[in-house]
């Protein structure tokens, strides 16, 4: 069975690299590649649109100008919940770990993986199972068994690069207030906040107050 499959990395040498050695694996198919979490998005709604495949699995980059891929993982997620995410990344630090799985990524494998490996591990994510390189499930593992030390750890925020008006409308929002409520609190127009509105859509990746209430609770935005 052909597993098909999306790559979401910005280094074009990196791109040929992933590229080529997957074109000698017969059990995965690339479909497309992106280099922006942005440009991702596009094309798998376009694709959707559009009635084409869809990737069963993302190979997904953190750091990618634009958005991360922690916050297109999230996006992706939202509107298709059924495709499996992968991160892959040089980052070995707990605080991306954390929020690359908070934000739906089932496996986390570094880039010096061997492409056997990142492609059995796709099968592995496939058939229900979370792959990880060893020293990241170690250090997941570390940090469940001393939960201590981050304790006292604020929870760190997501990159939608969201402006201070922004940040207290959704605030309000989240906090069960309409529109016209919002502008009455914060003596702007209505208009105004529909256009902040459409604005932190953009930002957020979404296209209702529904899910923008839901990702900036389970982000911790405000």
């Amino acid at each position: 069975m052909v597993t098909k499959i999306a790559l979401v990395e910005d280094n074009p040498s990196l791109q040929r690299r992933f590229l080529l050695n997957f074109s000698f694996f017969e059990e995965i198919e690339v479909l497309f590649c992106s280099p922006s979490g942005e440009q991702f998005l596009s094309e798998i709604e376009e694709r959707n649109d559009n009635g084409h495949d869809l990737p069963s699995v993302v190979l997904m980059d953190i750091e990618l100008p634009g958005i991360t891929g922690i916050d297109a993982t999230l996006a992706l997620k939202e509107s298709h919940p059924d495709i499996e995410v992968m991160m892959i990344t040089v980052f070995e630090d707990e605080e991306r770990i954390m929020d690359s799985l908070r934000s739906g990524a089932s496996g986390y494998l570094l880039k010096d993986e061997p492409p056997e490996v990142i492609v059995s591990s796709v099968a592995e994510l496939i058939a229900g199972g979370a792959p990880m390189t060893a020293k990241i499930a170690r250090k997941i593992i570390a940090g469940i068994q001393s939960p201590e030390k981050n304790r006292d750890k604020p929870s760190s925020k997501p990159g939608f690069d969201l402006s201070e008006r922004e940040l207290e409308i959704i605030k309000l929002l989240v906090n069960g207030k309409s529109y016209t409520q919002t502008a009455e609190i914060l003596i702007i127009s209505p208009h105004t906040v529909k256009t902040h509105i459409k604005n932190v859509y953009k930002k957020m990746h979404v296209h209702s107050k529904a899910s923008l209430v839901k990702i900036a609770i389970k982000k911790g935005i405000i």
